[in-house]
Order: structure tokens, then sequence, then C-alpha cells
């Protein structure tokens, strides 16, 4: 069960990425990248809290569904980030020297604001997630951009 919702999840990203990014305009693609980021959380509300309680008694479980569940999801959505941002750096877009820590960097960014909220808190507007999206972006072209200091 865990797999097959996981894999459920990373399809659905990386079909919105394949549809949206094109490899043309770094602002409009990590903003895609971005928006199908943050979308999933909305688009698979029980997926995310079943991983909520996964992770809470993550001791609990053997390595072994840990390992599936990571390479059937959080890890295919990763490579697919990292895949999307290693194309636009190939382009000269983006400069980015280690292409794992900027991966990390720009999920960081794009969901921080989303996902460090006190407990409890209702879900963000459509237009605040955009938002924050929005933000996250500028930021990551700021220090990734290749006008460093510059979207």
């Amino acid at each position: 069960m865990v797999h097959d919702s996981a894999s459920q999840v990373a399809d659905a990203f990386i079909a919105t990425v394949q549809e949206q990014v094109t490899g043309a305009d770094p602002q409009a693609d990590l903003l895609a990248l971005g928006h199908a980021f943050v979308g999933q959380r909305t688009q698979f509300p029980e997926h995310f809290a079943m991983m909520q309680q996964i992770m809470a008694e993550v001791q609990h479980f053997p390595a072994s569904v840990i390992d599936t569940w990571q390479q059937a999801g959080p890890l295919r959505v990763q490579h697919e980030v990292a895949r999307r941002l290693e194309q636009l750096t190939e382009a000269g877009l983006l400069h980015i020297e280690d292409p794992a820590l900027g991966t990390l960097h720009f999920i960081a960014l794009v969901s921080s604001e989303i996902s460090v909220r006190p407990y409890g808190s209702p879900p963000l507007s459509p237009a605040r997630m955009r938002d924050c999206v929005t933000r996250a972006v500028d930021t990551f072209l700021h220090g990734y951009g290749t006008a460093r200091g510059t979207k």
C-alpha cells in the first residue's frame, strides 16, 4: 500500500513536470517545479496524512518498508527535480555547482513556508501557496541564477 501510494504521487509529479517544464525559461520552469512539488500535498492529502503517521512511528517499521517508500516516491520526485535543475544548468540558465545541494536547496525553499507552520494551522489558500512558491523561486534565482544576485 505504501509503495503504490508513493508511486502514484511520484508518477503524478513527474507527469505534471513533463507537461509544464520547457527548459527555456528558468523562472517559469522553477515556478512549475515548485507548484508541482507543493501541489502534491493538496492533490494527495490521504497519502501525506499516512506519511505523517509513518514518520511519527518510523522506528517501529522495518527499514525495508521505509526504503521501499523512499525509492517509490520521495527519491523519484527528488531525482526529477535534480534532472530539471541540471538541464537548466547545462543550458546556461542556472549556475549550480553542486546539483545535489542545489536540489535540496530548491526543495527546502519551496516547501518550508508551507510545511513549517504551527500544529493545527488551517491549510494555506491556493493564492497564498502560489505566493510562497514565487518567493522561494525568487530566492533560489538570487543564489543560483546566471546573473547571481538578481533574477
